[in-house]
């Protein structure tokens, strides 16, 4: 990722929550692709994740300009067939998506003509109405057809979208070509297109073939036999969103990031060498089928490397012991490095709305407190406290809730938790509740607006020459209908462009 725009973030007001922050987005990613054709055995897998063995992680791109396909022949007569293959592209009015030819003759087709979408057996159509099967992003087609009923299904991403019976007693003769994309234009990538002779009729075996990711071994024409034979202007380009979806699960929790890693996608891989950013960090779990990593959102190297108007987004990497820990990403267009033999990285994204942070600040006369989140695990910046004005011995986690005698001074550190470059902030709200809610109708503003409480001589702001740090004091106090309660502290910050004369920032308290 690129950096950003400070004036993005001109009189942008955030605010965050420590307990359960509301999840967004969550995204994974491999960096450094594989170079093609590069071919090694998975034993010599020693400075990178992936395995130079994978030859076959690309994906075909179509421009839609005429006769650009790939092709493959087909060496047996067919009773049954099912095809897979993943899909993504923008429909036009006339495109063909596969067909198998023999002898002039149309056996297998699937395409789209006049805002339909047809499927072929021997010369029978079925118009499978204007269920489209494109999309953004890759999804998973199944065509799957039985002699002995006639019977023919399509299937998207799992899902049954088209059935009719065509063809019942027929057969596919062998020695004609099998191709994908053909006469007709077609704009849009396909990858892992594998032809097998068998009928797939369940739910689980249709999604089975979702998990496929690869060229296939056991097909009669594998992904790998079309990679060999594109004509005319046909890209070959890296793939490996498709097989991240496939083989691993992303959770975006509360407190932290949860990545899991399928072994059979990984069988090349032994877990003991596997560490996230921080390489104190392993695997929090392994059997024989799973690979789990947790990323607390303050720990193992996780980083906030992205805001936006409402959320952060936080980053970490599954990367292997000893590896470099920073990953280079091309930025420009072209750059002449060298293109590295193996993948370095598995890297893994949450998007987190920043909502209210709620930090219990000090405990009059409590006895026990059940902390609802860890504390300092905040999301885009954290609320420190701090025993004194010189802000250099903070509370740890263990000393909340902290008791404090009344009227004694509470230190208090707002800091964005930053990758590189940041922008500045400014406290634009903080109250004081009873409760961890924001919303309690019992409440206490000391800085609203971004001005200090004009009827509180107690709040102190201090100077810092850190970027992207504020601090100030206020005096303890207890509320009158909760005298025991803890006291908890709800903080807004406001970003703003440094070099920005008339931000907030910069203006500080001369406004107020």
């Amino acid at each position: 990722p690129g950096g950003f725009s400070f004036r993005k973030f001109n009189a942008m007001l955030l605010s965050t929550s420590l307990c359960f922050p509301w999840l967004i987005f969550c995204t994974s990613a491999f960096d450094n692709f594989l170079p093609f054709p590069n071919v090694a055995t998975p034993s010599s897998n020693k400075n990178g994740i992936y395995p130079e063995s994978l030859r076959d992680n690309f994906k075909l791109a179509f421009s839609d300009r005429y006769f650009e396909y790939a092709d493959a022949q087909l060496n047996q007569t067919l009773h049954s067939f099912t095809i897979s293959l993943w899909l993504r592209g923008t429909e036009n009015s006339s495109l063909i998506i596969f067909e198998y030819v023999n002898n002039a003759r149309y056996a297998i087709e699937l395409l789209r003509l006049y805002g339909s979408y047809y499927v072929e057996i021997n010369g029978r159509y079925h118009n499978c109405s204007s269920y489209s099967l494109f999309s953004s992003s890759p999804s998973h087609l199944l065509v799957t057809w039985n002699s002995g009923w006639g019977n023919v299904s399509v299937y998207k991403d799992g899902y049954q979208v088209c059935t009719a019976n065509l063809q019942q007693g027929g057969v596919i003769e062998k020695g004609g070509e099998f191709r994908i994309g053909g006469s007709y234009g077609f704009r849009g990538e396909i990858a892992y297109l594998n032809v097998y002779n068998t009928f797939t009729n369940t739910t689980e075996d249709v999604r089975s073939y979702r998990r496929r990711s690869f060229s296939d071994p056991s097909a009669i024409i594998p992904w790998n036999a079309f990679l060999l034979n594109t004509h005319g202007t046909v890209r070959i380009l890296p793939e490996y969103d498709i097989f991240k979806n496939t083989f691993t699960r992303l959770k975006c929790h509360p407190t932290g990031m949860e990545l899991t890693l399928l072994r059979v996608g990984f069988s090349f891989l032994d877990p003991k060498e596997l560490v996230l950013l921080n390489d104190t960090c392993r695997p929090t779990l392994v059997n024989s089928t799973h690979v789990i990593f947790f990323a607390n959102l303050s720990e193992c190297g996780t980083e906030v490397i992205k805001y936006r108007n409402d959320s952060v987004l936080y980053h970490n990497e599954v990367r292997l012991r000893g590896s470099p820990s920073r990953v280079v990403r091309q930025a420009d267009a072209i750059n002449r490095t060298r293109v590295e033999g193996k993948l370095r990285s598995i890297s893994f994204d949450c998007w987190y709305y920043m909502t209210t942070v709620h930090q219990p600040i000090y405990a009059p006369h409590i006895t026990s407190f059940h902390k609802g989140g860890k504390i300092g695990s905040t999301n885009g910046y954290k609320i420190t406290l701090y025993h004194n004005s010189n802000f250099s011995h903070a509370f740890t986690e263990q000393e909340y809730p902290i008791n404090v005698e009344m009227e004694k001074e509470v230190f208090v550190e707002v800091a964005l938790l930053r990758r590189e470059q940041s922008p500045d902030i400014w406290i634009n709200r903080c109250r004081a509740t009873p409760s961890a809610d924001y919303w309690d109708p019992v409440r206490y503003d000391l800085i609203e607006d971004g001005c200090p409480n004009a009827t509180d001589d107690h709040i102190q702001y201090y100077n810092t020459s850190r970027l992207g740090v504020r601090r100030f004091s206020f005096q303890t106090f207890r509320f009158n209908d909760y005298p025991s309660a803890v006291v908890f502290l709800h903080c807004q910050i406001q970003f703003c462009d440094p070099a920005d004369a008339y931000s907030r920032c910069r203006r500080g308290l001369n406004i107020c």
